[in-house]
């Protein structure tokens, strides 16, 4: 289970940060640097989200602990949450069907659909590591999601090709998260602390070793992230500490 969910953590934070990166950069592109993406986007989204419900269906419980489990008995998250995956696939759909017939604003309101996806997902996800864990406060949990978004951002990056800008904010970006978790979870991840550490020096590294070097940097930084923030879930679900829903938080 530890693999599948370090697994699926990579393929949101690839497909999630796809769909934030490419529109922008594909908005004044040549036309037959338009086609691939229409064509893998909305298939990318489908695979993501049905891997997500798997997952949620083979360990439920953070899912239930934040009342996102279901679109009418859940919390105004969970709605929000299904409603920007809907966004995100229509933008992908009409990309598709558009082909070379969409313009620039298309693709500019596609990258910002992609923007809103992907702060709901890297949202969601952190939700989920927190699952019955020890809950932050609301300040603190936004905060943490939100400086999470680099990583997937690097993720798209290193996709294309060698690393650039995000890839090395995300090493910092990640440290930042950490720093806002509750102190019971950082100091019960131990030894797992140096995953971390050399997950954020790989990323934060990645764009200045030697080329040849940079993109192999880079994916191992990612991968390495991934493995602590699925093993940061895991120990978040032993220590327990959540007496009742956290939905509080989430509460208009």
């Amino acid at each position: 289970m530890f693999a599948f969910s370090a697994a699926l953590l990579t393929l949101n934070l690839l497909v999630w940060g796809a769909h934030a990166l490419l529109p922008w950069r594909l908005a004044h592109a040549a036309a037959p640097r338009r086609r691939l993406w229409p064509a893998l986007a909305l298939p990318a989204l489908g695979l993501a989200l049905a891997a997500t419900a798997l997952g949620l269906r083979l360990d439920p419980d953070p899912a239930v602990a934040w009342g996102l489990s279901g679109f009418t008995d859940g919390t105004p998250a969970a709605r929000v949450l299904v409603i920007l995956a809907l966004a995100t696939a229509l933008a992908d759909a009409v990309l598709l069907v558009g082909g070379e017939r969409v313009e620039a604003r298309g693709w500019w309101l596609a990258g910002a659909l992609g923007v809103a996806g992907l702060a709901g997902a890297t949202f969601g996800s952190e939700l989920l590591r927190i699952g019955w864990g020890p809950v932050p406060g609301p300040v603190a949990l936004y905060a943490a999601a939100a400086l999470r978004l680099p990583l997937a951002l690097a993720a798209a990056e290193l996709a294309l090709g060698a690393p650039r800008r995000w890839t090395g904010l995300a090493g910092p970006a990640l440290l930042g998260a950490w720093l806002l978790w509750p102190s019971a979870l950082r100091h019960a991840l131990g030894v797992d602390l140096l995953t971390l550490l050399a997950a954020a020096a790989l990323l934060a590294a990645a764009p200045f070793v030697p080329a040849r070097w940079r993109r192999a940097a880079g994916v191992a930084g990612l991968l390495l992230a991934a493995l602590f923030l699925t093993r940061a879930g895991a120990v978040s679900a032993i220590l327990g500490g959540a007496d009742q829903l956290p939905v509080e938080l989430l509460r208009p």
